[in-house]
């Protein structure tokens, strides 16, 4: 089960003990080991408790000090002790938790108390306070309509937002800045009242004096709020994994001080430290990790002389949503200087799957230099989908990788991609041809003796084609492997036990086996 932590529901969900069993195969005590994308924080940290040194580049402002709070964990006491410090300051002469639990006032249904409300509902299309969630000492709680009073008092933040925003803004993009109107588009994901809320705040942690162990503690809660305060929550529903920053149709506003007292229960770990230095500091040879501020392309050609013994990593996905809010995050508590190139997300609204390709091609093409034809290569891509498993395999291919191995449990673990460099450029690539599909895929099901769902028959064929060398090149190659898989299913060989007009919904059975199964 995936562990709710700091901003866990944008990371990749990899299990624990995936990479300690790799390494423990693969490599002695003490080796170097790469993890050329640094996209899962505690994945890398796992590494270094396994024994071994870790370098890891990462890009991304906000995935560096998630890793430094995975490699030194927070305890509860200094949480604790970090949010009573903020607590204690003042704004406008009360203190600050009064303050910000006034923000969300409303009064009980029930005894006309007020009371600060859990959430406040809005519907993103009409852009209405719908609802409010509370819980009263008189027993009265839960899920209750929107007064007049509560509407009203929301449409005073819209009136009174210019300030607060523009002060958030000019963190992270000046007005005469050409990225600015990048910068309001993704500030645009939070209410007005959640922008007073965390800017407030975040004014605090420049001035609160206090510890260097506190200090990060603020940073962590201060994080937690952020992500509580965006309008990405749908009501109701679980704990999304957003991609986009689209809106749900309902979506809650949290209470952001009951936010941070939340991030005390999620953000504190009782783990030993693992040493972390920044390159070209090394690790010692006990194990510890040794992070390149920057993109992997800018750390590979300073590798030369380091003997990496394995290349291990999770496979980023396309996430628009946590890259341009890590952006603004970033920019909001460190300035943009802090962004680097990384700030290019903001300009960038939409990935497809052919941008994954021609991006991940790019970063696994940098190991050429860095590894030897022996060094295994293991890419764990979590939630697998189709057309994630054909980039990750076009790209592998394309960037001169040699498939060793190709596994694929279960729709909800990690798919596990093994490479190794390629010792000589492959032969003429064959075209993709849907009648070797077919063979493989009834091959496949035959094997199976049961009904496999698209996933699987995809990832069958796909596997095959890449150990034939029929994997395309070019902006159509996954649209051409969908393509071929597709014209192989409408074969009378099979049938969609569902039915379904789309071939990707499906659950696939050999049609000959089927109507034996109706005469048995």
């Amino acid at each position: 089960m995936e562990t709710f932590t700091l901003l866990s529901r944008f990371l990749p969900p990899i299990p624990d003990g995936d990479a300690r069993a790799f390494l423990s195969e693969q490599t002695a005590p003490a080796a170097w080991v790469l993890d050329p994308f640094g996209s899962s924080p505690r994945f890398t940290v796992e590494m270094a408790r396994a024994g071994r040194r870790v370098i890891v580049a990462s890009s991304n402002p906000i995935t560096r000090f998630l890793l430094e709070l995975a490699a030194h964990p927070l305890s509860s006491v200094s949480l604790k002790a970090a949010l009573a410090d903020l607590s204690a300051t003042r704004k406008d002469g009360e203190r600050l938790e009064t303050h910000i639990r006034a923000l969300y006032h409303t009064r009980c249904t029930n005894c006309g108390r007020e009371l600060s409300a859990e959430a406040f509902l809005w519907d993103s299309k009409t852009g209405t306070l719908v609802g409010r969630i509370y819980n009263c000492t008189c027993g009265d709680g839960g899920e209750r309509p929107a007064t007049p009073a509560d509407v009203e008092y929301a449409a005073t933040w819209a009136r009174t937002e210019g300030l607060h925003r523009a002060r958030i803004l000019n963190r992270l993009a000046p007005p005469d800045d050409p990225g600015r109107g990048y910068a309001e588009e993704a500030l645009d994901i939070y209410l007005p009242r959640a922008i007073y809320a965390l800017g407030t705040i975040a004014s605090r942690l420049e001035t609160l004096p206090t510890s260097d162990d506190r200090h990060r503690g603020l940073l962590a809660l201060f994080l937690w709020a952020c992500d509580a305060g965006t309008s990405l929550w749908p009501h109701p529903g679980e704990r999304p994994r957003p991609r986009q920053l689209t809106l749900p149709g309902i979506f809650r506003e949290n209470n952001l001080w009951l936010a941070l007292e939340s991030g005390l229960k999620h953000l504190a770990f009782d783990e030993p430290n693992v040493p972390l230095t920044l390159f070209p500091e090394e690790p010692p040879e006990s194990g510890g990790i040794c992070l390149y501020e920057g993109p992997f392309r800018d750390l590979a050609p300073h590798l030369d002389e380091t003997p990496i013994r394995a290349v291990l990593a999770a496979l980023p996905r396309p996430n628009q949503a946590f890259w341009t809010l890590s952006a603004l995050w970033a920019g909001w508590l460190w300035g943009k200087e802090s962004l680097g190139a990384f700030r290019a997300v903001l300009q960038r609204r939409r990935y497809d799957w052919n941008w994954q390709v021609d991006a991940l091609k790019a970063l696994l093409g940098s190991l050429q230099a860095v590894v030897s034809p022996q060094t295994p290569i293991l890419a764990l891509l979590p939630e697998p989908e189709p057309a994630a498993l054909s980039a990750a395999l076009v790209a592998g291919q394309n960037s001169g990788l040699a498939l060793q191995s190709f596994s694929l449990r279960s729709e909800q673990e990690p798919a596990q991609i093994f490479w190794k460099k390629a010792e000589k450029a492959p032969k003429n690539r064959l075209p993709l041809d849907a009648n070797f599909a077919r063979k493989i895929i009834r091959e496949y099901l035959s094997s199976r003796g049961e009904p496999a769902a698209y996933l699987f028959v995809h990832a069958a064929a796909l596997s095959a084609f890449a150990e034939k060398g029929m994997l395309p090149t070019g902006d159509e190659s996954i649209a051409g492997i969908e393509k071929t898989i597709f014209q192989a299913l409408a074969s009378d060989d099979f049938i969609d036990l569902d039915g379904r007009s789309n071939p990707e919904t499906g659950l696939w059975s050999l049609k000959d086996r089927r109507e034996k199964s109706l005469f048995d």
